[in-house]
Formats: C-alpha cells, structure tokens, sequence
C-alpha cells in the first residue's frame, strides 16, 4: 500500500509537484480548498503534508490560512512530516506560527524539487 501524501495549494504560482510525489511512491490528494483539505485530513491519515503557507492581514482570529489544517493533522495524522511552502516577506507571521504547530521543514519560494525530495526522504 503507497503512502498518502496531501498536497495543499492556497494561491498557487509555483510548478506542481505532484507528478515528483507519485514518482516516489506516494498516492497524492491535491487540494486548493483550505476546507476540503481539513476534511481530507480527517479521513485519511497522512505520512506529509506539503502545504503552501498564506498570510492575510484580514485573518481575525488565526496568523494564516494553514492552522486548522495544522490543528487537524495533529490529532489525526500525529506522525505527519509537514513541509511548508512560503515567501519569505511572511517569515515573521510563520514564525508566530512555528511557536504553535510543528513543521518539520520551511521552504521559501522558489523552491525546487530536489529540494523537496530531500525534505521527504529525511
């Protein structure tokens, strides 16, 4: 049985990685819907995540658009490797976030895909 990977994509702009994610054995649920991908979670139990890290200064009561997806994995997949995905004019509001939820890796953009092979396999 392959591993489950999630593959989360908030605003996109970036190569689509899932043709790397199936190359090394993983059956991918890809998901721009912050909503569907909780309830993705919720079912399916995860081995990583890679998910693409927002900030709206609109957000009221969360630093961005990946906490619940976070919160979700954590009771649901507590094994989980998390890579995030981001711009680094952000790095202030991920940092507030890295002090909640554990990420096991942070990528700015441009990220490649040796790079993130390099995540996975570790």
């Amino acid at each position: 049985m392959n591993q489950q990977l999630l593959f989360f994509v908030d605003e996109g702009g970036f190569d689509d990685f899932t043709p790397l994610f199936v190359s090394l054995g993983f059956d991918v649920d890809f998901e721009d819907s912050q909503r569907k991908a909780v309830k993705l979670a919720k079912k399916n139990n995860y081995q990583v995540l890679v998910a693409e890290f927002s900030y709206n200064p609109e957000f009221r009561d969360r630093v961005s658009n990946i906490e619940s997806l976070l919160a979700t994995l954590e009771g649901h997949s507590p094994e989980v490797k998390i890579i995030i995905l981001y711009d680094e004019i952000n790095q202030s509001q991920l940092n507030q976030l890295k002090q909640r939820y554990r990420m096991d890796a942070t990528l700015t953009f441009p990220v490649d895909e040796k790079t993130i092979q390099d995540c996975i396999s570790n």
